[in-house]
């Protein structure tokens, strides 16, 4: 029966075809794991380039950054929003917001930290979620012996 199986397999491939490249405007955005400034993330608005040959791109692409380019520190941050045409009020008001969040996700940490047993209602929960979603999707194997 294995000589079957195997014969029954499909090759399985994989093909590209084009790469799609979009530029997002940066704008003042509301995550509060951004250290120093305010925060920048990305508009819904976009502008989309004609598709290209996956391979003329990845000949003709950029280097990939490092982490430590990809970056942003308080004065770029500051540059990029203020270019994207946000006042310095909003940026302050942002700055506030910020602060507030994070305040208030180190209380949340100090209390589960000090708590064990919200961690073993995280872990219970999880697994809830896991067994639910394992029944849902029947993907239960029966092993034949």
């Amino acid at each position: 029966s294995q000589p079957q199986e195997q014969a029954k397999k499909p090759k399985r491939s994989v093909r590209f075809g084009t790469v799609l490249v979009r530029d997002y405007d940066l704008i003042l955005g509301d995550h509060p794991c951004c250290s120093y400034g305010p925060p920048v993330t990305i508009s819904w608005d976009y502008l989309e380039y004609e598709p290209v040959d996956v391979n003329l791109y990845e000949f003709h692409h950029p280097p990939r950054r490092n982490l430590r380019e990809m970056g942003l520190n308080y004065y770029h941050r500051m540059k990029i929003l203020t270019v994207a045409g946000h006042t310095e009020k909003e940026l302050k008001q942002s700055m506030k917001e910020l602060k507030r969040a994070q305040w208030n996700r180190s209380i949340t940490k100090g209390i589960v930290v000090r708590y064990p047993l919200f961690k073993a209602e995280d872990v219970v929960e999880s697994a809830g979620r896991k067994f639910t979603r394992l029944i849902k999707t029947g993907s239960f194997k029966r092993i034949s012996t």
